[in-house]
């Protein structure tokens, strides 16, 4: 059974949250410096457990980062070939049987993406621990559909993983729909957590910085946010820029991952309608970045065979919330999601040219009021405030 946030569950009610009190987690992860696993690690200790999380570190952005919870570093990941991990691995599973004794007391494992599930189950093993184990995917790699060998491999392993997991946490339905159960033939809970905005509350108003919008009626704005890891995006801005003119302006901010930031940097430079703001703070920064912008560019094809059309991307949440209205592909998991709520739009073949004709034809009144139904819904559609965690953490007490 797969449970949605916002579905009618007996574990989900606040004497049922309350029913399961501060309990120990054991929290495993590949990156320490992505800002979702900071979001989950605190949303986690917000919604009642007691954290030690064990982490690697990747040397890509947020450098400096140092959390503010109990952590034991694991060492350094790279990106990339699997099997080139395999000594930072063994090196880790050194280090978590020097913590065998901090595993014996955790009431469940919570293990972010594959590399850190195998971790959690390592755990469990030498500790002889009786924990639960929580296996939540952000992205589908890659390698997960190719039909190779090393395709093979993993979701191999995968499956010995998915029979030892007591709970599935999966970011976006489509992952179970287009990959868990069609590919791994998975069968057991799974639960969808949104990667909606998180604020704490009291949840503050919006200022002034979140109506920049309003004042900019010359030209279009496109918001391109976070990981900037799709190269074809990047085309088809520059095409857009291009066709559009001072008609148009291009804003990104986050880093880009695969072409690398000098390379990135060239194709910004070549057209004076495209501003780079480099990287930023969440959620500090996002009602700058987005309340200057009319759209959030949210099209992913870094992986088009897999992951990509499956996601639920995390600046459709970011953007929504402070009233961006979001521009998806068409037959995406996010045209599925903004069609149930009659917003957003979505665009076919050929993208820039479809892109432009519809920025040519519209108009500041239909822009307003398409703006005020993003904003409206905001609040429930893009906005966690720790409800979310909560249930989940009800959840996985009810196992």
């Amino acid at each position: 059974m797969t449970y949605a946030v916002a579905d009618e569950l007996k574990v989900e009610t606040p004497a049922a949250v309350a029913a399961v009190g501060r309990v120990r987690a054991v929290y495993f992860a590949t990156d320490l410096t992505s800002p979702s696993v900071n979001l989950r690690v605190t949303s986690l200790e917000e919604a009642g457990c007691d954290v030690a999380a064990f982490t690697f570190r990747r040397d890509r952005f947020n450098k400096d980062f140092k959390p503010g919870w109990s952590n034991t570093p694991l060492g350094t990941l790279g990106d990339g070939n699997y099997l080139r991990r395999i000594p930072a691995m063994l090196r880790a599973c050194a280090i978590l049987a020097k913590n065998r004794q901090t595993f014996q007391q955790a009431r469940f494992f919570y293990a972010r993406m594959f590399d850190a599930a195998l971790l959690a189950v390592f755990a469990k093993w030498i500790s002889g621990s009786k924990a639960k184990i929580v296996y939540e995917i952000e992205d589908l790699q890659a390698v997960m559909f190719k039909r190779t060998l090393m395709g093979a491999a993993v979701r191999w392993i995968e499956r010995r993983i998915l029979r030892r997991t007591d709970l599935l946490v999966v970011l976006s339905p489509g992952f179970v729909r287009g990959y868990y159960q069609p590919v791994q033939n998975y069968i057991g809970p799974s639960f969808v957590l949104e990667n909606k905005i998180h604020l704490r509350a009291p949840v503050p108003a919006m200022g002034p910085a979140s109506a920049r919008w309003r004042d900019i009626k010359d030209r279009w704005v496109i918001g391109w946010n976070g990981t900037l890891r799709c190269e074809r995006s990047i085309a088809i801005l520059a095409q857009i820029a291009e066709r559009m003119g001072d008609r148009v302006e291009i804003v990104t901010r986050g880093h880009p991952t695969e072409t690398g930031l000098e390379a990135f940097m060239a194709v910004v430079n070549r057209h004076s309608n495209w501003r780079h703001g480099g990287e930023y703070k969440i959620p500090d920064d996002l009602e700058a970045i987005y309340g200057q912008v009319h759209f959030s560019w949210c099209f992913d094809f870094h992986d088009p065979t897999g992951n990509s059309p499956l996601l639920l991307a995390c600046r459709l949440y970011q953007g929504g919330y402070y009233g961006a209205v979001p521009l998806v592909p068409t037959g995406s998991e996010m045209e599925r999601f903004l069609r149930a709520h009659a917003i957003g739009h979505s665009f076919e073949e050929p993208l820039g040219e479809a892109v432009v004709a519809f920025l040519e034809q519209l108009s500041w009144t239909d822009y307003e009021a398409e703006r005020a139904r993003v904003l409206a819904l905001g609040p429930s559609l893009f906005l966690d405030t720790g409800e979310d965690s909560r249930r989940l953490l009800a959840l996985i007490g009810s196992l």
